[in-house]
């Protein structure tokens, strides 16, 4: 027989006067009805760099392969791409931790609150984080809307400005391959939408996306070949940069790295003005003498040339056109390896066929 327990009066007496472990489902569902309205950006203002702190400590300082999950599962349930999640890794080591990357990707959605947050930190099952948090989420959200004279039902509160990201870490952009219409693959999923204000209709898939760059003397050949290509079935999407002068004129550069990044094809024009153009050691189109795809020829050559050394001299996305007129001038110039892969202008349903299959 076991002999009784015995008590001790005043340990029994402190367990009573503490309170439980907190009920953290009932804490989590209220947290998350207010942090549905705010802005996850407000992370990266004062206010709100205390939680900031705190969920790149304990996100980043998780080793993988530990219990709990670290800053790469967060990244993927909150909807970063693999590649981004790789770059954050490889690239950006030693200027901030890896979760601060993170949500600075996240925060530049629109759609970002401050609950989805919570609510992955839920998925990948770190309420030992939320726990840690959800005096200073709560007490942040409280001061936020009491200083906010603001409908709570009708719009999402966030800070004038949304912190700026790294190329790589923005959103990729929606690039307009034919009039009234563009293409969003920011997601990895390739479909058109109709960009009228009435609606918005689903339209096929297109084959094949490309980019064109010519100089002054091809402009009229690339006139012809978009209008070939967007005339086929299915149609292949053509991107030329003097349709979409709001893009270009806003963001300029950063616009065509992201164009570049996302078509299936770069199609130079190979002419005469072209060749002298990228031989030359300035840009003969920057004084207003040229269109924006002639302005930006010589940027999108070294774009293409980079490319290739990157892909060990392997040229997988450049293939050129060369009208009838201009095979003289092509077949004697010394190209870059990059160029050396072109059609004749009048063999346009062959290399229709090949853009379509993509099979070059």
């Amino acid at each position: 027989m076991f002999s009784p327990r015995k008590f001790d009066p005043e340990l029994e007496k402190l367990r009573d006067e503490v309170s439980g472990p907190p009920n953290l489902d009932t804490v989590l569902l209220r947290i998350q009805k207010l942090s549905s309205q705010v802005h996850a950006s407000y992370l990266f203002e004062n206010e709100g760099k205390p939680i900031l702190q705190k969920l790149c400590l304990l996100l980043s300082a998780t080793s993988t392969g530990k219990m709990y999950a670290d800053w790469k599962d967060f990244a993927a349930h909150l909807g970063l791409l693999g590649e981004q999640i790789r770059c954050i890794d490889h690239d950006f080591k030693g200027l901030e931790d890896p979760t601060y990357y993170v949500l600075l990707t996240y925060v530049q959605s629109p759609e970002a609150t401050l609950d989805k947050i919570l609510t992955t930190l839920t998925k990948i099952e770190r309420m030992d984080i939320i726990n840690r948090i959800k005096d200073s989420v709560t007490d942040f959200i409280g001061n936020l809307f009491s200083n906010k004279s603001t409908d709570h039902n009708m719009e999402i509160l966030r800070p004038k400005i949304t912190p700026k990201a790294p190329l790589v870490l923005s959103p990729m952009l929606q690039i307009i391959v034919a009039p009234n219409e563009l293409i969003n693959t920011s997601q990895g999923v390739s479909h058109i939408t109709r960009n009228d204000n009435k609606r918005r209709n689903t339209c096929p898939i297109y084959g094949s996306v490309v980019i064109l760059t010519f100089a002054n003397d091809g402009v009229e050949c690339a006139n012809k070949i978009t209008k070939i290509f967007r005339s086929t079935v299915p149609k292949i999407g053509v991107l030329m940069l003097n349709e979409q002068e709001k893009y270009v004129y806003s963001r300029g550069i950063e616009f065509v790295d992201d164009c570049f990044k996302q078509v299936d094809y770069i199609i130079p024009i190979l002419t005469k003005d072209y060749i002298k153009q990228i031989n030359s050691p300035v840009n003969l189109y920057s004084h207003g003498n040229g269109t924006l795809d002639t302005k930006y020829l010589k940027y999108m050559y070294s774009l293409l040339r980079y490319e290739y050394i990157r892909q060990d001299c392997c040229n997988s996305r450049v293939r050129c056109i060369v009208p009838d007129n201009e095979m003289k001038n092509i077949v004697n110039s010394d190209l870059h390896p990059t160029l050396q892969a072109w059609f004749r202008e009048s063999d346009i349903e062959v290399f229709t066929e090949r853009i379509l299959l993509k099979k070059f």
